[in-house]
Order: structure tokens, then sequence, then C-alpha cells
């Protein structure tokens, strides 16, 4: 089972697995009681990526619900606060600037290799972040800001699947290797961190990875 939560600060996601209920990402602070009228309880918090709008809240609600937080050990040192990304060009320093007027709550998170999932596959898909993770279940593919989505003329028309900014990744080179990767799939439905779910094929993917390798795609732009 997988049912999409609309936090502030990014999509969540309620996955069941074996008996187990688990949260995947938390969206910016001060989601906890957004989560609690909706979730009486979970067994654990998996965090896609560790920017500020999808890990904000997980201290948080790890500490009501008495449970593990659990991502890529690559990751770990931006989630304890021993390292800080650097965001680029107008945009990311103006999202560094909002960050700062509050803080996410620093924490040491368990590695996802601890993790033993029966009905979902994690995956390592670097780039966005050094251990950015997709979760997927048959075709389903919950992919954090690994893709994202976006209606082509804001409340109507067909939803495009797009990079994540060049702004804000961690390194464009890997990513772009990382979207070839997922290009090798035939065809999955992307659950964003950002966005509506579409289904995809690898064909679109490709063609976003070289467009990213060019320096054409993932730049910040409006929609038409």
């Amino acid at each position: 089972m997988i049912k999409r939560l609309r936090l502030k600060g990014c999509n969540a996601y309620l996955i069941e697995d074996d008996g187990r209920t688990f949260l995947v990402d938390t969206g910016i602070p001060g989601n906890l009681k957004n989560v609690t009228e909706i979730v009486k309880g979970i067994d654990g918090i998996i965090i896609t990526h560790a920017h500020y709008d999808h890990a904000g809240s997980a201290y948080e609600i790890s500490k009501h619900f008495s449970c593990e937080i659990y991502a890529h050990e690559d990751d770990h040192p931006y989630l304890s606060g021993e390292k800080e990304f650097l965001f680029r060009g107008f945009v990311g320093n103006f999202v560094k600037r909002l960050e700062k007027l509050r803080k996410m709550k620093n924490f040491y998170p368990e590695n996802i290799s601890k993790l033993d999932l029966k009905s979902f596959e994690i995956l390592h898909l670097p780039g966005h972040t050094p251990g950015s993770l997709g979760i997927m279940s048959g075709k389903a593919l919950i992919c954090g800001d690994v893709l994202r989505t976006v209606r082509k003329m804001l409340f109507f028309g067909k939803i495009e699947v797009r990079a994540s900014s060049r702004n804000f990744n961690w390194s464009n080179e890997v990513y772009a290797k990382t979207l070839y990767r997922l290009s090798e799939m035939a065809r999955i439905a992307v659950m964003p961190g950002h966005g509506e779910h579409v289904d995809v094929d690898g064909n679109e993917i490709r063609k976003i990875a070289e467009r990213m390798e060019n320096g054409l795609e993932g730049v910040q732009r409006k929609n038409p």
C-alpha cells in the first residue's frame, strides 16, 4: 500500500510493508500536527534525501512516535548538521535564507541498509544529493526529488516530468548518470516529492538525462 500525504513542503508517503507502516519524508519543520491528524502510529521514517523540505519535521515526528529515522549513509552528515548543502543561483541563495528563519532540528539517522523491507526495494539514486533514495514497489517509484512533475499550463494540460533544478543538485554530472540508469526501465509510475503522479517511459527519462548532461535541463523556469 502506498498513500500520499500532502504535507507542507513536499509530498510524503505512507507505505505498508509486512504489517509495518513507514512514513517516507516529512516536509518542512512544523508538520507533526498534520501527520498525527492522519496517522495514529508509524514504525519508522524513511528520508529520500537530506534537503530541508523533505527532512525538516523528521526529528519531531520520530520523537512523537518513538520510531527510528532511516536515510542513506551518504546523506547522514547533512542530516546531523556536520555538513551543509551549497545551493547555487539567486533562487538557491534565497532558499538558504528562508531555511534560517525556521531551522531544521538535526538528528542522527540509522543507515537505510538496516531496514529490511519485504515489498519494497530501496534504490540509491545519487546526484540530487549524495544519498538520494528511491523506494520501488512493482512499477511505482517514490523518488523524492530525483524527478518532479508540473502541469504544462499551471492548472490544466498535460503533466510533464522534469529534472530537478541544477541549482539544488549536489552533482549534476552524477545526477545525469542516475537518470540514464532509470531510463533503462521500460515504464514506471513516478511518485514525486513535488507534483502529481504520472506514468513515464524510459525514452522520456533518457531525453531528460541527455538535456541535463548538455546543460539544457534542470534550469529554473516558469510554466508557459
